[in-house]
């Protein structure tokens, strides 16, 4: 008995007492091979730092840490779980703040802190807010994009079932915080159907309905003006209505018609004016409206520079006598001048003028003013058609870089504020030769008729764009916001239905950082959503929230959104702003 337990011992190589064989009976098979799992044991945070350890307030901080066997992090002070594959991310406090890490897995958790110390001084701003008194409703379709009709291909796709799935994504992440279909404006076709024959076919219009499937897009199309042929025009209008249908919400009757004497594409040249414009819409817009299927125009579309002031001086005539033809009131806005080798500072996107006080200001004896009062006074929408910083193409150095990102989110609110229904900003898609004002732009390679696209630039104003999507969404209004500061920064309000205030603070001074104090009476917890890029002329290195679009090759962001959480302290929110940033204050009810 006693040598047949050795045996059993020494063929299981077991280090236990004898008695304990008989409840392993022949050791499972496994023989001398066969080893035991380590019991499971807690994450272990080797390390948690922030560097630097202080800062003054509009400075950030970097925590890094080093984690291992995790399934999931926290750290207090911030929005969101963490990837637990993620090692650092970046802080703004406003106030000396701890930071505790929590490492959890099955077992439980182990927690580790940091102090970030904040040296106080003077805000740099007050915003006082009143959530009580909501002034300017925001059209549930305010933010759009345009582009050229016979950019369809290289932006949108050839086909329904050749759809760019890039283009879609950067839709979509904007419609995301959308209160109503997004609209886009396809601009006319600068020339006859004659010329290009396949610009209105059913193929590339079955691609713009399909778009509406997949990213809930609506339409304002141009048909062709400049060619002065009616029935082009008309027969463009028919290809529309059968291809778009119900997705197509006016029909826009040429494209910056005030500049077609310039231009040279009228034989009146320099004397085409507006009583001739005049004459060429009186015959052209009956006989759209005649197969529009009860569709109305989108016009005059004027581009709105000096050169044709000829033009709006007269748009309160045009609008209300004919205002039963109408949809939408519609012109164009660039802010500065890239025509003719023409240029704009730098930093021109980062100033006043470029918003409210170039060559189109908000309220004028003969400019925008006057086109949304004429609108208003009929009871149509005035939409800013055309939109973007600098003409003709853009000047690279300023409309490809972070300031556009700025401007565009100050010049978007400054309309909404006017009582403007929208804006589009515009986009181009040349393969060869990229506008610098798109938002962003396309490759493509194309194998047996199959287009496969692929991203070339996502340039800053796109994150402009989705910020201030991000800070009127959920049908917002606007709401009354008191700003006191000696330097160049921006603040825009909006309260929605469910009482959330989001505040959108834009620096666009290139010294000043620190804190703003927010009044707001009776509210709860703040988060702070930040967008910042290593300077003003940055074109790459932009983070939105944690996230960025550098590297991505399908149009989603790439790394962790979070954002920073923000007590009031006496009614009073306390946040860093750094130099050359935006953030976008979210506080709840």
């Amino acid at each position: 008995m006693i040598v047949q337990m050795q045996k059993l011992i020494r063929a299981c190589s077991c280090v236990v007492s004898p008695l304990c064989m008989c409840f392993l009976v022949s050791c499972g098979g496994g023989g001398a091979n066969q080893t035991s799992s380590p019991p499971p044991s807690l994450p272990v945070i080797s390390s948690f730092l922030a560097t630097p350890t202080a800062v003054s307030a509009g400075r950030t901080s970097t925590l890094t840490w080093q984690v291992s066997g995790a399934s999931s992090l926290q750290l207090t002070n911030v929005t969101n779980s963490l990837a637990v594959t993620s090692t650092s991310l970046v802080v703004t406090p406003a106030v000396t703040t701890t930071y505790m890490m929590t490492a959890s897995n099955a077992v439980g958790s182990v927690d580790s802190s940091v102090t970030v110390n904040v040296s106080q001084s003077v805000p740099i701003a007050s915003v006082t807010i009143n959530a009580g008194e909501a002034t300017q409703p925001i059209a549930p379709d305010f933010l759009g994009i345009g582009h050229s009709m016979g950019d369809t291909l290289s932006l949108i796709g050839t086909s329904s079932t050749n759809m760019n799935p890039i283009y879609e994504q950067l839709l979509k992440n904007l419609t995301q915080y959308a209160n109503a279909p997004l609209l886009i404006r396809e601009e006319a076709e600068g020339s006859s159907g004659a010329d290009n024959p396949n610009v209105y076919n059913a193929q590339r219009l079955a691609a713009l309905a399909q778009l509406s499937k997949d990213a809930g897009a609506h339409f304002m199309v141009g048909v062709d003006f400049v060619d002065d042929v009616v029935s082009t025009a008309t027969a463009e209008t028919q290809e529309l209505v059968t291809g778009l249908g119900g997705i197509l919400d006016a029909i826009e009757l040429g494209d910056e018609p005030d500049l077609y004497g310039i231009n040279g594409e009228r034989p009146e040249g320099a004397a085409w004016d507006y009583a001739d414009y005049l004459a060429d819409y009186e015959q052209f817009a009956p006989a759209i409206l005649a197969v529009s299927g009860g569709l109305k125009l989108e016009a005059p579309v004027f581009s709105g520079v000096n050169a044709t002031a000829g033009f709006m001086a007269n748009l309160n005539s045009f609008v209300s006598g004919h205002a039963s033809q109408l949809a939408v009131v519609t012109a164009h806005h660039y802010s500065g001048n890239g025509c003719n080798g023409a240029t704009e500072p730098p930093d021109y996107l980062l100033t006043e003028a470029a918003v409210d006080g170039d060559t189109q200001p908000l309220t004028g004896p003969i400019e925008i003013g006057q086109y949304l009062t004429a609108a208003q006074q009929v009871g149509l929408p005035f939409r800013i058609g055309e939109l973007n910083s600098i003409n003709c193409g853009g000047q690279l150095g300023v409309s490809n870089t972070f300031s556009s990102a700025l401007w565009a989110m100050d010049i978007a609110f400054a309309y909404a504020n006017a009582g403007v229904s929208g804006v589009n900003f515009f986009a181009t898609a040349d393969p060869n030769n990229a506008d610098a004002y798109t938002p962003f732009d396309f490759t493509y390679t194309e194998t047996n008729g199959v287009r496969t696209y692929s991203i070339r630039n996502i340039n800053p104003l796109y994150y402009g764009m989705l910020l201030f999507a991000q800070a009127v969404q959920n049908k917002a209004q606007l709401a009354p916001v008191s700003l006191a500061t000696n330097a160049n920064i921006k603040a825009w309000a909006t309260i929605d239905p469910n009482g959330t205030v989001r505040l959108l603070l834009l620096n666009k001074d290139e010294s000043a950082s620190g804190a703003v104090a927010i009044s707001l009476p009776s509210y709860g917890q703040a988060t702070v959503t930040r967008l910042t890029a290593p300077s003003y002329f940055s074109t790459t290195g932009v983070i939105l929230g944690g996230q960025t679009f550098d590297g991505s090759v399908n149009g989603t962001p790439q790394g962790s959104a979070y954002s920073e959480i923000v007590q009031a302290n006496s009614d009073t929110y306390t946040v860093a702003l750094p130099s050359i940033s935006a953030a976008l204050v979210t506080i709840q009810k």
